[in-house]
């Protein structure tokens, strides 16, 4: 629990100040672009996000799971082998996916934004995206050896890049120079990490990476990963790029733009968890399949760090939203209030269901894994559907809380009975007086009334860090 803690908690302090960092680009965007901007701004990130996963045809966690397994071994050659056919592969790839956006730039304009004069901002992601891909994956090498502090050092450094970027091209050229920013930051994180990746890791362990034939059986190892990786990230990715489509076509731009505000920040607040999950437990998991009680132990240590610290955060954001929606967006956005309590209930079920998950690609259940990615991105993209017409853009984000509460009793229920999965004593009676004060806490923020809305569930909050403050303390020693 220790190492975890200490692991999290180097992530967790990356990660805030990511998002701190990510907080000031986007009050740049915002005061800049305003709300319509936004909303065809995160359209176009979306895309983005979709083309990478085509570009990497998936491998981006398998390819963590083989340097994980390389590296817990000792294995340089193999490494070396890794290193090299992957960043080889995934450029050629990215190359021909970029080839193929540029080609049908029109085409692809019309479908993601419905509008095919939004060509512009399809060719600057393309480029972007044949850069993005092989720093990426560079860049990831570092968490899959476990140097969490060269992966902060690059994740700074390009967070760093990218407000100075955004507030110069956007306040130039609008939107598209919003969009070229993120061409600009993923040519220095190329750079960066190539750069650091020869000094930190291949020189010290004597590894050749000159550009070479692929190794045939990484290779295969990779292609076996990416045909469910692949299907899994496509799906995320389309999903999102779709459903933002259809609130573009059916609400406008300013719609999406509001929504941009629930997106964003649960997106954040799950990735205060979410990295430490895929970047320490998930290699975690790797180099020790022959030890199921350690995974276990693992797996319900993170849903500890979960109930106990990161619920009472979601209680207090829900709370203030009212305050933070105008600092770090603006007062415009606060048309998208509403729409943060169903999201962020949605993020809180989601950091549960994935602190299961973490085991599925390192003891390659991939079956499952592109099942649950079906299941969950298509019921939150049919729910919505569903709610558009009816309720606004806030059927969305009500959509990605029932999804995920669905998704989480399918994957339960599978772990349980196929993984041997049990949420430990301590854990449950931590669940059976978390469940209630999250559900009454956010049931108190969908209130109009002051007191009710806001002060309630600071009290919820407050009362349940003093009820675990022996587990807080126990993790404090621990340096968190």
């Amino acid at each position: 629990m220790s190492e975890l803690v200490r692991s999290v908690g180097l992530l967790t302090i990356q990660r805030a100040l990511l998002i701190v960092l990510g907080a000031v680009r986007t009050k740049i965007a915002a005061s800049v672009l305003g709300p319509g901007g936004m909303g065809v701004l995160a359209q176009a990130m979306a895309l983005r996000e979709l083309l990478a996963s085509l570009a990497t045809l998936g491998t981006r966690s398998g390819y963590l799971k083989l340097v994980a397994e390389a590296h817990g071994r000792g294995d340089t050659q193999r490494l070396e082998r890794l290193i090299v056919t992957t960043i080889l592969l995934v450029t050629i790839v990215a190359l021909a996916v970029g080839g193929f956006a540029v080609l049908f730039s029109s085409r692809v304009a019309q479908w993601a934004f419905g509008n095919p004069a939004q060509g512009i901002l399809v060719l600057i992601v393309a480029m972007t995206v044949v850069v993005a891909v092989p720093g990426k994956m560079l860049a990831r090498t570092f968490t899959g050896v476990l140097d969490y502090r060269t992966f902060l050092l690059i994740a700074v450094v390009e967070s760093v890049v990218a407000v100075v970027s955004m507030a110069v091209l956007a306040n130039e050229f609008g939107v598209a120079g919003a969009v070229a920013s993120f061409a600009v930051i993923e040519c220095v994180l190329l750079v960066l990490a190539a750069w650091l990746l020869w000094r930190r890791l291949a020189r010290p362990l004597g590894l050749s990476l000159r550009p070479r034939r692929p190794d045939p059986v990484v290779t295969r190892r990779l292609f076996r990963l990416a045909s469910a990786l692949t299907l899994t990230a496509l799906t995320a990715s389309a999903a999102v790029v779709f459903v933002r489509a259809e609130i573009l076509r059916q609400l406008g731009a300013e719609a999406n733009g509001y929504y941009q505000v629930a997106w964003q920040v649960g997106q954040n607040y799950l990735a205060l968890l979410g990295t430490a999950l895929w970047s320490y437990g998930m290699p975690k998991v790797a180099m020790r399949l022959e030890e199921p009680d350690e995974i276990l132990r693992l797996q319900n240590n993170f849903l500890q760090i979960v109930l106990v610290a990161l619920m009472p955060g979601v209680l207090a954001l829900l709370a203030t939203r009212e305050i933070w929606i105008p600092v770090l967006f603006s007062e415009a956005f606060l048309a998208g209030a509403g729409m943060v309590a169903w999201q962020l209930a949605g993020e809180l079920v989601a950091m549960i269901r994935q602190s299961m998950n973490i085991s599925l690609l390192p003891r390659e259940r991939l079956w499952f894994l592109v099942f649950q990615a079906f299941f969950y991105w298509g019921s939150w993209a049919l729910f919505s559907i569903l709610s558009l017409p009816r309720v606004g853009a806030i059927g969305v984000a009500f959509a990605y809380f029932a999804a995920n509460v669905v998704a989480l009793l399918v994957t339960y229920a599978y772990h349980h009975v196929r993984l041997e999965y049990r949420i430990q004593p301590q854990n449950r009676r931590l669940l059976v007086g978390a469940v209630p004060a999250a559900v009454f806490g956010i049931a108190c923020c969908l209130q109009d009334d002051r007191w009710v809305g806001q002060v309630a569930p600071i009290a919820i909050a407050a009362g349940w860090l003093w009820v675990n403050r022996g587990r807080l303390a126990r993790l404090g020693a621990n340096r968190l």
